[in-house]
């Protein structure tokens, strides 16, 4: 420890004792790092300022940014390196100043008590899935953004990730989704241009990835692209894949700042599948470290959505945008059983997890098949052959059957909190099943009627989330009319039974052509479970049927299921 250290007459840096709160007393303290202050320990005996803590923060801001550095700045990228004194005054643009103060802007028309009424709704249903602002963290910054603007910035896109995530169903009216647009602009136009004394902040990641997640909802795609990079830079500089900077930090600091790294892994890797794009962020070496101010169920639940992401490595990324990639019945069988994982420490692990979270892992995981499923199906590797239900053509009716149950022990609460990407996951699935229902037929009625009735009801779940744009929606919807036409309604006696002549896919169909250079015209039911892909036993109007009647009023079932089924175009 230097002389100057030796000397002082408090163990709290000034920007601590400024703002009278609690310094940890470390060369650059876990206040004065989070808030991106310089750490400078005094020998002044001042007298602290009794004034409110955001313009405190400001003034200290103000005032050391543009003396000489006399601590290192926000943790150097090699360790024992220094910053530089600056040599001379510099030229500063407006809003250079890190932190400078800035008024409110007229019209404004949002103040603390709005903010502080989403604090609730934020720990429900944000943290739990998104935990690296604390609950005291947001309150300090709501207090303070009346007088710093990357602190109002931030609110306000907290504000809007609250609102689009936390509000649903009935409560997402008008006001509200005017209320989520505007804030998500307003972050927008006022975060903090990069100027050369930027430094990055845990702060401007997490704006930027809300306004990221507001973003993806109004299906704004290409600027959702450009703020989770602009979080990833943030991540980046912050050297969290650094072992020798995050040494430096206090433990609960150090976990949350891994935290942040996953957070914005997940939400890269998803942006990846969803948009066919390459991912620049390499996972951790490692999950988050314990830390024992967050709630334990919190912890583990998102130390599950990161195991379950981490499936999707630069290979799986390649596969999917078919690119270099090397898609093999091996490579399918192999991501299957890392996905399935062992069932009895999956149930262990659920078991102390809220609904919330056990919807979105249970959720995803069907997803993460559905995406393995159809890359095995692009390289016509599925097989009536195989007992492995990857490979099986029927896996999504399988899979259909499984979502069904579990979406009824769940509240739509409990699913609609995660927002549009939990919305895209229920799309991709169900969009697969209905592909298997057209292009697949069952090899009996009984079995196409408990398929169909299996897809309505997801239908319908998945068609009532607000947040389901037009176009997927209007997707779903040809699906629907392709699979009624599929089906009139007949009419039939017992001598002749006025069905279709065949029920199965015009030969010009992709997926017949890919069904049959796999099973034959010919194939047998096998025990695999893949009597579906065997030809009906009704081919012909000749042919007498023992159970015409039957027959005729199944069929006529699912013509009346699927005619009943109308809903809203947008």
């Amino acid at each position: 420890m230097d002389s100057a250290q030796s000397k002082r007459v408090s163990k709290a840096c000034d920007a601590c004792k400024l703002r009278k709160v609690k310094c940890n007393g470390q060369e650059r303290c876990q206040q004065c790092s989070h808030l991106g202050l310089r750490c400078v320990y005094s020998v002044s005996n001042k007298t602290r300022s009794q004034g409110k803590r955001g313009r405190i923060i400001t003034e200290y801001k103000n005032k050391t940014s543009i003396t000489p550095v006399t601590s290192p700045p926000i943790l150097p990228a090699i360790a024992g390196q220094v910053a530089l004194p600056q040599r001379g005054p510099a030229v500063l643009f407006p809003g250079e100043l890190d932190g400078a103060a800035s008024p409110i802007e007229p019209g404004f028309q949002y103040d603390q008590s709005f903010f502080l009424d989403l604090v609730h709704d934020y720990m429900e249903g944000v943290y739990p899935v998104q935990p690296v602002i604390t609950e005291a963290e947001l309150r300090e910054y709501i207090a303070s953004m009346d007088v710093d603007q990357e602190l109002r910035t931030f609110v306000c896109a907290f504000g809007a990730c609250t609102l689009n995530l936390t509000r649903a169903g009935d409560n997402r009216t008008d006001e509200v989704l005017h209320n989520i647009e505007t804030l998500t602009n307003y972050a927008i136009s006022t975060l903090k241009p990069v100027y050369k004394t930027f430094r990055s902040s845990v702060i401007r990641a997490m704006s930027s990835m809300f306004i990221h997640n507001c973003l993806m909802t109004m299906s704004a795609s290409d600027a959702a692209f450009h703020y989770i990079r602009d979080a990833i830079t943030a991540v980046q500089l912050l050297r969290i894949d650094n072992a020798d900077t995050m040494a430096q930090l206090p433990p609960p600091e150090r976990s949350r700042r891994q935290r942040l790294y996953w957070q914005a892994y997940i939400h890269e890797r998803f942006v990846a599948i969803l948009e066919y794009r390459n991912a620049i962020l390499p996972p951790l070496n490692a999950l988050p470290e314990a830390d024992p101010n967050i709630p334990l169920q919190v912890h583990d639940g998102f130390l599950q959505i990161i195991k379950l992401f981490r499936l999707l490595d630069p290979e799986f990324i390649q596969n999917w945008l078919g690119s270099q990639g090397n898609v093999t019945s091996t490579w399918i069988e192999a991501k299957t059983k890392e996905l399935d994982g062992d069932e009895e420490s999956n149930a262990r692990e659920l078991a102390n997890l809220s609904t919330m979270q056990r919807a979105d892992l249970a959720i995803t995981r069907e997803w993460l098949r559905t995406l393995i499923w159809r890359m095995a199906m692009g390289k016509s590797l599925l097989s009536s052959k195989s007992s492995k239900e990857c490979l099986s053509l029927l896996f999504p009716v399988r899979l259909s059957q499984n979502l069904r149950q579990q979406v009824t022990s769940m509240s739509r609460h409990d699913i609609e909190v995660h927002g549009s990407s939990i919305v895209q996951k229920l799309f991709e699935i169900t969009d697969t099943i209905s592909d298997v229902l057209i292009h697949v037929p069952a090899a009996t009625l009984e079995e196409t009627s408990l398929r169909i009735d299996d897809f309505l009801f997801i239908l319908d779940f998945v068609l009532q989330f607000p947040t389901l744009d037009t176009t997927r929606r209007g997707i779903l919807l040809e699906k629907l009319e392709r699979l009624q036409s599929l089906f009139p309604e007949v009419v039939s006696n017992a001598s002749s039974p006025n069905l279709p002549i065949e029920l199965q896919s015009p030969t010009t169909d992709p997926w017949y052509q890919v069904a049959q250079s796999k099973i034959g015209p010919d194939a047998e039911v096998d025990p695999a479970g893949l009597q579906g892909l065997a030809p009906l036993p009704y081919m012909g109007q000749s042919q007498q049927l023992p159970n015409a009647h039957h027959h005729a009023a199944t069929w006529n079932h699912i013509s009346r299921r699927l005619s009943m089924a109308h809903f809203p175009v947008g």
